[in-house]
């Protein structure tokens, strides 16, 4: 078989690590699942007790020892859960949210063996987006563009982010690997789609909104009523009545 090497599905703001397994193609520790569906770990281990009839072992997770046996220090073996492509979408049907409907159809599409189509979906050189960048990186999503924006490094596609519906770049990873030689970075899997038209008319129409709000003329009243405006004489004669008595008091 082909090794296969690990790669990070990236599930709204959130990166999970999925593993190479020979008989399984790819495992998840209960981590990186709870990670993925927005929950917690107790979260996964309680459906794993109380849906043991649908949650199969050997098919849905595994069981792996990791560690050492030492006479000497004691037993340093541990053992830990790993979720199966098959139980990953089958833990799916029980977690209800956006986001687990998210994770359980991404991992939907490796189980009926999408994985390469949907990861050469744009013929050319592998590309990375900003947030991958970041995590190699380890800074933020911002300051990572702020750096391949100084690198001179150019998009040359665009994808589409499924949390926020809005595209965002996608940079040749070669040139990216280059000027960071030192960094491991892991290429984008995702829908690649060519061009930059899409993000520019997106930043364009931000922007257009903020400066519309920000520039946008207030209204004053314009009541020009004969009884307003015997009010406003009344107050300014009240007014002019106080500042002659401080004027007076002064004197």
């Amino acid at each position: 078989m082909t090794q296969i090497l690990p790669y990070v599905l990236e599930v709204g703001t959130q990166e999970v690590v999925l593993t190479p397994d020979p008989t399984h193609e790819f495992t998840a520790t209960t981590e990186q699942v709870a990670l993925g569906y927005g929950v917690s770990q107790e979260n996964i281990r309680q459906h794993k007790l109380s849906k043991a009839d649908e949650l199969i072992e050997g098919k849905h997770w595994i069981t792996v020892t990791s560690g050492v046996s030492n006479p000497n220090a004691g037993n340093l073996q541990r053992q830990q859960t790993l979720w199966t492509k098959r139980g990953i979408v089958r833990l799916g049907f029980f977690i209800r949210s956006a986001r687990a409907r998210l994770f359980r159809d991404m991992a939907e599409d490796l189980v009926i063996g999408q994985l390469a189509t949907v990861t050469n979906s744009h013929a050319g050189p592998a590309l990375i987006s900003a947030r991958g960048v970041a995590a190699g990186l380890g800074c933020s999503r911002t300051s990572a563009q702020n750096r391949i924006s100084h690198a001179r490094i150019k998009p040359t596609h665009h994808y589409l982010d499924p949390t926020k519906g809005q595209p965002g770049y996608l940079y040749p990873l070669d040139a990216v690997q280059s000027r960071w030689p030192a960094v491991s970075f892991r290429a984008f899997i995702g829908d690649a789609r060519p061009g930059l038209a899409p993000v520019a008319s997106a930043v364009t129409a931000s922007a257009g909104g903020k400066i519309a709000r920000r520039h946008q003329p207030r209204l004053l009243p314009t009541d020009t009523s004969t009884e307003q405006l015997a009010r406003r004489l009344l107050s300014l004669e009240a007014q002019k009545k106080a500042v002659l008595r401080e004027l007076a008091a002064l004197a």
